[in-house]
């Protein structure tokens, strides 16, 4: 690839210091603002007048929305294929594990405890011959 090369119709703007091509226009383009060759420059003009946030938003919302009910039916096959594969222990939650295993503390508490599943302090409750 070869370096581009300016025309030679490319001058600099003597007061702004801007580049510009003499043969299509007259000056730099703050040259022209100045003139009144060019409107004045309003900035955000573009984009407050553009009206895409509005649609930007719903496309956004519309996408959101499709994301999540995929990603809902998706979930669901997917744990529906887990269990048909007979392991449980593939789908069963945190929360059902942690259950367990509070169950089987508190069986071994009610065996060395009272009636009440409190430990019995020792000495107490133990059977005399």
């Amino acid at each position: 690839m070869e370096p581009t090369t300016r025309s030679s119709t490319v001058v600099k703007c003597e007061k702004h210091g801007l580049h510009y091509d003499s043969a299509k226009t007259g000056g730099c383009v703050v040259c022209r603002r100045e003139s009144g060759e060019l409107p004045p420059h309003r900035p955000g003009a573009a984009a407050a007048g553009s009206g895409s946030l509005p649609a930007a938003l719903a496309v956004t919302g519309v996408l959101v929305a499709a994301t999540t009910l995929g990603m809902q039916m998706l979930h669901g096959t997917f744990t529906t294929w887990l269990r048909e594969t007979g392991n449980p222990s593939a789908y069963e939650s945190g929360n059902t594990y942690q259950q367990q295993q509070m169950d089987g503390v508190l069986q071994e508490l009610k065996e060395q405890g009272g009636d009440d599943g409190a430990p019995l302090p020792e000495g107490e409750g133990e059977e005399e011959d």
